[in-house]
């Protein structure tokens, strides 16, 4: 039976071609309509109208002249760096982050505020909810508003399964509570180490050629993702990657997920303070902060050292065993404990050389996240614009 095909009406086909040209600047940066002409084959005529609109709406500006061939000048174009911007929300166990970008990725502003333990879900929702209600007064036009959370995280249904730390968020839908709070706003939702695998995946997958990025986040909370030529590997309900929950110790400790032994029970940057503090109880020295764990580390503090690379040796065994099943490519380790250093990174590198086969070792670059920006933000920020302006939607709602 011949099935007819639906078509595009010339209002579909524009803003198509729109999504196209915005891609193109996405993926160059600052370039010409023969740039663009030359990437994705649309005739000027095309690119011009296109263009006409995405400047009259204050999406894209001309940013000066080029000097092109036989003496000609053409006109640069990128994404507009004032007037409309995207805001994103980190959750994460023991605070919270906002930042601001304009619509060519910078950094606007942002600010990490506390979340005291024990607080109700409903007094800490209020105080983000009125911090978000802050930063659309002072910005005007928010396109959106991206949200990266810990895991585990159903995505389709925009709902935190469990928190573990933070017992107080159990069955508080935080998604669901700021769209009904901001109606007119557009909301997208996703983990937060997927948001950072995104943001690390623009700044090395090329570096590196990379097929497959295994990203870790090391932090408050044990996280992953998997990139695949570009895309995150979500799974059937947006679970995939949740490392922190994979069993290291079948004998272990049991898990508020149900499991026992699990990653994050022993190598989080909650248990590894409090570790460290059962053995420091004699002493004066306080950790009022995870900057002082990093000082003493660096500083080659004996028991600091001791526990900092017991938690190394912990992630090593998590991470093998995801190249084993995913077999990635590059490895980035980010998140607070990029923070330890390359002395850190020797230790799991050690550990993983040890438990895997000799062949397989060598084909996998692992390394510690370069970039010096908070890549959830970032990578929030990628997720949140790529489904606002590049025509990716996987799952927004208004």
């Amino acid at each position: 039976m011949n099935v007819a095909r639906k078509g595009l009406s010339l209002g579909g086909v524009l803003g198509y071609n729109r999504k196209v040209i915005l891609k193109v600047i996405h993926d160059l940066g600052s370039c010409s309509r023969k740039d663009i002409s030359d990437v994705t084959g649309l005739d000027q005529a095309t690119i011009t109208r296109a263009i006409n609109t995405l400047l009259e709406n204050g999406i894209v500006s001309e940013v000066g002249l080029i000097k092109g061939g036989r003496g000609r000048r053409s006109i640069n174009l990128n994404f507009s760096s004032s007037g409309r911007y995207m805001l994103c929300l980190r959750l994460q166990r023991r605070s919270f982050s906002l930042a601001v970008f304009n619509l060519r990725g910078e950094l606007v502003d942002s600010e990490e505020l506390p979340i005291l333990s024990g607080t109700s879900a409903l007094k800490n929702f209020s105080h983000i909810k009125q911090k978000i209600e802050k930063k659309i007064l002072t910005y005007k036009q928010i396109d959106g508003i991206g949200i990266a959370v810990p895991g585990p995280f159903l995505e389709q249904d925009e709902r935190v399964i469990l928190i573990t730390e933070s017992p107080e968020w159990q069955g508080f839908d935080l998604v669901p509570e700021l769209r009904s709070s901001f109606e007119s706003l557009s909301f997208f939702s996703t983990h937060d180490a997927k948001a950072a695998a995104l943001a690390e995946w623009r700044h090395n997958a090329r570096n590196f050629n990379a097929k497959v990025l295994l990203y870790i986040s090391a932090g408050q909370g044990i996280g992953s993702a998997l990139v695949v030529e570009g895309e995150i590997y979500r799974g059937a309900f947006g679970l995939a990657g949740e490392i922190g929950h994979m069993s290291i110790d079948t004998n272990g400790a049991l898990c508020k997920c149900g499991n026992t032994g699990c990653l994050e029970l022993y190598a989080s940057r909650i248990s590894l303070i409090r570790d460290i503090k059962k053995h420091k109880m004699t002493e004066d020295k306080e950790y009022k902060s995870f900057s002082d764990v990093v000082d003493a580390y660096k500083n080659n503090d004996i028991i600091v050292t001791n526990e900092v690379n017991k938690v190394a040796r912990y992630l090593a065994h998590g991470i093998t065993n995801c190249i084993n099943f995913t077999n990635p490519d590059l490895i980035v380790i980010g998140d607070e404990y990029a923070n330890f250093g390359v002395q850190f990174l020797n230790e799991i590198k050690k550990q993983i050389k040890n438990n895997l086969l000799p062949s397989v070792y060598k084909l996998v670059k692992i390394q510690l996240s370069t970039l010096s920006e908070d890549t959830v933000l970032r990578g929030t920020f990628l997720d949140a614009f790529s489904q606002s302006y590049l025509g990716s939607r996987r799952h927004e709602k208004t």
